[in-house]
């Protein structure tokens, strides 16, 4: 039977629109994604994330650059390619971006899209640990948890923050998300919550529901001016499957767009150059690239100090069994249990840094991820002004695009990124840390001035693996999308990920896009939750 939708990616937000939509037992909506299975016990396990990150076969192996600002240097750019996407690679961090974000979209011409609008969906998509508020779900599929944070360091970092003048917010998930706070992971009973385990495996019972792993699609049909379908398969023995009503692209911030190019919607010049038969002209396909560049700031201590104390041959065996034993002790965790979202300036309207913090350092040694004795932050840059784009190298949908963020190509980001660096020095100075004799390691205590800081950005700086913006939500005639990701320039067709948002959001993606998708899956039913009334800090100050 012929699906009425297609969902194109099963990742944070097609498992969410593919199962939203098959709520309606009417509805038949066939659901594609390129890799395979997430069950896998080191998808599973939370304390395995540095093992996930080295599995080239659970990513897309995407390597950004050429980069012109760092040197030429290219960047690798994790992106989840099985069932749940990067759900099922990142590193469960719980936030929502700063309420102001969403009012920045407003303010550009999206006025559902304020945090107002967008709160109501933060709220059903979660069950959080401290129960419901007005600010926070009770009932949502993704299990939200407080980390446990009990690493002494953990505490060290909180207290140093004070002591540096920052305030410890009680919920950086609820009315004010500015300062240093105790993480939130998507985490539940010792296991990765991801979208597919939330959303997708409860709705996998319905008999409106199919799902095709390892399935590349390498184009969507077009006809008429609308969507009808999409190409899978390889170039040998590609085949078409058509649909009733909609394809949805929920492909991820690089595929999506990269899918519209391939499908002949972009820039007429850069298809035309490529020999890809254009039909629909969409300049903006591909622009307005954004990313959370960011860079590790490293100390030593003794061993006893930090938690690699914890991780020795012993460590890492007991770490096993109690994770598979009892699904308790550090195999449970993410590490990331304490961050901080703050301003390095006082001209900016909500925090433009966000530092994770963790209670030993890592180094990549023989292309391995070694754990060190000492501690680190890792700081990223939440507001940047540089933009980049993504463009086809060849008509070939097997062939990695060119993806350019053109990091710190904005003076800005570089003054604030050193000014970020020196924040954090700042807060290891204070007499909370004093007990530990820390020695700084990266990028060392030798690295003082603007002009050394710079050059140490220029060699080392990475991303977060938060891109977005490619496919441009707006009102304007140049936007890829409306506020419902309809795509503008052809029909029956929407864009549901990451790649829709005007700007980037303050913090980590992931929940921001599932909010997106249930947003969206509402507009595709013909229905929209009320908008909250909840306070947040913050609302009198000017949008940026």
């Amino acid at each position: 039977m012929q699906p009425d939708y297609i969902v194109v990616g099963a990742g944070a937000a097609g498992c969410i629109v593919a199962t939203r939509l098959t709520e309606d037992p009417s509805v038949r909506v066939l659901l594609l994604e390129a890799g395979g299975s997430d069950r896998n016990p080191i998808i599973t396990m939370p304390g395995a994330l540095p093992f996930v990150y080295e599995r080239r076969q659970l990513q897309w192996n995407y390597r950004s650059g050429p980069e012109p600002e760092l040197g030429g240097r290219t960047i690798d750019e994790k992106l989840g390619k099985v069932i749940g996407g990067s759900t099922s690679i990142n590193a469960m961090i719980w936030n929502r971006g700063n309420p102001l974000d969403y009012d920045s979209w407003a303010g550009e011409g999206l006025p559902d899209w304020d945090f107002a609008h967008c709160l109501p969906y933060f709220r059903k998509l979660e069950t959080f640990q401290d129960g419901p508020n007005e600010w926070r779900g009770g009932d949502g599929p993704m299990r939200i948890n407080r980390c446990a944070a009990r690493h002494p360091l953990y505490d060290t970092f909180l207290r140093g923050g004070e002591q540096a003048g920052f305030e410890v917010t009680a919920d950086h998930n609820g009315y004010r998300q500015e300062g240093l706070h105790v993480a939130q992971a998507s985490i539940h009973d010792g296991v990765r919550w991801s979208s597919a385990r939330a959303y997708l495996r409860p709705a996998l019972r319905r008999d409106n529901l199919d799902v095709l792993m390892n399935t590349l699609v390498r184009r969507v049909v077009i006809h008429d001016g609308a969507a009808v379908g999409v190409e899978v398969g390889e170039a040998s023995s590609a085949r078409t499957i058509l649909c009733d009503r909609e394809v949805i692209l929920c492909s991820g911030p690089v595929n999506s767009p990269k899918l519209l190019m391939l499908s002949g919607v972009g820039d007429p010049d850069e298809l035309r150059r490529l020999g890809i038969p254009i039909l629909a002209e969409a300049r903006e396909v591909g622009r307005n690239l954004q990313n959370h560049p960011g860079v590790d700031i490293q100390f030593a201590t003794r061993r006893q100090d930090s938690l690699v104390a914890e991780l020795g041959p012993l460590g890492q065996v007991k770490l096993g069994l109690d994770w598979i034993l009892r699904r308790k002790g550090l195999g449970t965790t993410n590490f990331f249990e304490t961050g901080a979202f703050v301003r390095t300036r006082g001209d900016v309207a909500f925090p433009n840094m966000q530092y994770e913090f963790l209670p030993l350092y890592r180094q990549v040694r023989r292309g391995k991820v070694v754990p060190l004795a000492g501690f680190q932050f890792w700081m990223d840059l939440s507001r940047p002004a540089s933009r980049g784009s993504i463009r086809l190298r060849s008509a070939d949908p097997a062939e990695p695009p060119w993806i350019v963020f053109n990091h710190l190509d904005a003076r800005q980001d570089i003054g604030d990124l050193i000014a970020g660096l020196r924040l954090a020095r700042r807060i290891v100075r204070q007499a909370a840390w004093a007990p530990l004799g820390a020695t700084e390691v990266t990028p060392g205590s030798d690295v003082e001035s603007d002009a050394e800081i710079e050059r140490f950005l220029r060699a080392k700086v990475g991303t977060s693996y938060h891109p977005s913006g490619a496919c441009r939500m707006g009102s304007d005639a140049e936007a890829v999308v409306d506020g419902e990701g309809r795509v503008r320039a052809v029909g029956r067709m929407r864009v549901v990920d990451a790649s829709l948002m005007p700007r980037v959001v303050t913090g980590n993606l992931n929940a921001a896009v599932m909010m997106i998708a249930e947003k969206v899956s509402d507009r595709i039913l013909g229905r929209a939750l009320r908008p909250s009334d909840a306070p947040y800090f913050g609302q009198a100050r000017q949008v940026a």
